[in-house]
């Protein structure tokens, strides 16, 4: 899947401020390096169930300190890497109430049948599984892939990838159906 992603031209003059709080009100207003596109992207291509807002903040965060200590990046690539680990710190960090989930699972849980704890204990599951079940679990489930087409784009048998995606939904309804925290 390729990237709708691209900050704005001239998009380093954003990261010549200074300060990380500089750094930070520069990319702040009107998000001129686009990290809300990117972080849903990087998301996605991690098949990490994460609050967007969350990331972005934390990516903001990481991106101001980064630039603030070694001015701005040559590439691109350091924001895509700055993301990539700000969605890693925020699958790090946890949901530690239901009240900080963000509007993604505040919207999801009714729709799921089940309370806000309980949708929050399966995307904790959902995230602690393998990278490849993930996407497996991702693919036929939430993006409705066909499972021949999508076992083909990851080079696996169809049996695999289902096998993949049912060891998620085992784990994520478990956790749902626990009564303490995961």
């Amino acid at each position: 899947m390729r990237s709708r992603w691209a900050p704005v031209p001239a998009w380093r003059r954003y990261l010549r401020a200074g300060q990380a709080e500089e750094v930070l009100r520069q990319i702040l207003p009107g998000d001129p390096l686009r990290l809300r596109l990117l972080a849903a992207d990087r998301i996605t291509a991690a098949a990490r169930l994460v609050d967007v807002d969350r990331v972005v903040v934390r990516a903001m965060a990481r991106i101001s300190h980064g630039a603030a200590l070694h001015g701005p990046p040559a590439s691109e690539a350091w924001l895509i890497e700055e993301m990539e680990l700000a969605i890693e710190d925020t699958v790090d960090a946890g949901i530690v109430d239901p009240g900080s989930a963000g509007p993604f699972l505040r919207a999801l849980a009714p729709g799921a049948g089940i309370g806000r704890e309980a949708l929050i204990r399966s995307c904790v599951a959902f995230n602690r599984r393998s990278q490849e079940e993930r996407v497996a679990f991702w693919s036929l489930m939430l993006a409705a892939e066909p499972l021949d087409e999508a076992a083909r784009r990851y080079e696996t048998s169809p049996t695999e990838f289902a096998r993949r995606s049912r060891r998620v939904l085992t784990a994520i309804m478990r956790a749902a159906g626990e009564s303490g925290a995961a």
